[in-house]
């Protein structure tokens, strides 16, 4: 049974009721049976592979089944989309993106970067259960529902839930951090894993260290000190990928020049074949949606490879 309290709680989050086995398989339109084995037994229902990370380590996939995947959509959609995730959180939500990361930084002396170590798998079932729980479901279908968004007890990284669950599940961590770094006049973001502060003076962010590695150890996560960095007035400043400076974020001038070479390369490589294409066009449109001055630029800059060689592949950029 479900309590009327939270029936009521349910209720006010616009969230479907839901007590029993039943109730879950007449809601996502699954077997009973279906859902049990998901729940059960998810471990037998993923594929799982490597893909290399930038520093040459690898990452690794759980790719759960097209029904279990359909079911996991489901509860992302029906229960946890329109959830109000922390201010500081930047990443995997509707409106939002890297550039939304890295604007809050605009203008800064001094960022601090630091990566969470094994993100998704840190986030364990306990605290997706807890999460499901508080939203007021009881604990049998907060149990059915962990389990289904879990693989072998943590966040599993290819699963579509996954990114929501992690952002509902750090509200604390974010609350913690921006409380504590507010007061000081310290700017916090986090776009997933990575976590950044931003400050006018590097005295700042060293000061504040000491605590903000505590209060992420405190909530259990882990820092990956490889990946922690932090750049005074005088360094090439980066949130995200996106470079900072007084007045402008964007991709960066080094970046821009790489493009360029990029898009002449088409015209004189005979090498080149549409997957380079399709490459370029990739990073064109990714250029247009985090800095629309140099898109621009690259814009004009290839109207004028079109018109001096208009038999190379440039003309299906």
């Amino acid at each position: 049974m479900i309590k009327n309290s939270d029936k009521y709680r349910l209720s006010m989050f616009g969230l479907p009721i839901l007590e029993n086995l039943y109730d879950i398989s007449t809601a996502t339109r699954l077997s009973q049976k279906i859902i049990y084995n998901f729940s059960k037994h998810n471990i037998h229902y993923y594929k799982q592979f490597t893909i290399p990370k930038r520093n040459g380590d690898k990452r690794l996939i759980a790719q759960p089944c097209s029904e279990l995947k359909v079911l996991q959509s489901w509860i992302l959609r029906y229960i946890l989309q329109d959830l109000v995730v922390s201010t500081s959180s930047k990443g995997f939500e509707k409106n939002s993106s890297i550039l939304n990361n890295a604007l809050p930084h605009k203008g800064s002396n001094a960022i601090l970067t630091i990566d969470l170590e094994n993100f998704f798998p840190k986030i364990r079932v306990n605290w997706i259960f807890t999460l499901f729980r508080s939203l007021g479901y009881n604990d049998f279908v907060s149990s059915i529902f962990s389990s289904i968004c879990t693989f072998k007890s943590g966040l599993p990284q290819g699963s579509p839930s996954s990114p929501k669950l992690s952002n509902l599940v750090c509200i604390k961590l974010d609350l913690r951090l921006q409380g504590y770094v507010g007061k000081r006049n310290i700017v916090y973001t986090r776009y997933a894993d990575d976590l950044t502060f931003s400050a006018l003076t590097i005295t700042r962010l060293t000061r504040a260290y000491k605590t903000i590695t505590k209060i992420i150890k405190d909530e259990n996560f882990e820092i990956n000190t490889n990946k922690t960095r932090i750049a005074g007035p005088s360094r090439c400043k980066k949130v995200t990928g996106l470079v900072i400076s007084d007045d402008v974020v964007g991709i960066g001038r080094l970046k821009l020049k790489i493009l360029r070479s990029k898009l002449h390369h088409l015209c004189i490589d005979n090498n080149v074949t549409m997957k380079d294409v399709d490459h370029i066009k990739g990073w064109l449109s990714f250029v247009k949606s985090v800095d629309k001055k140099r898109w621009k630029i690259l814009q004009n800059y290839k109207e004028k490879l079109i018109d001096k060689y208009p038999k190379s592949l440039i003309v299906y950029i």
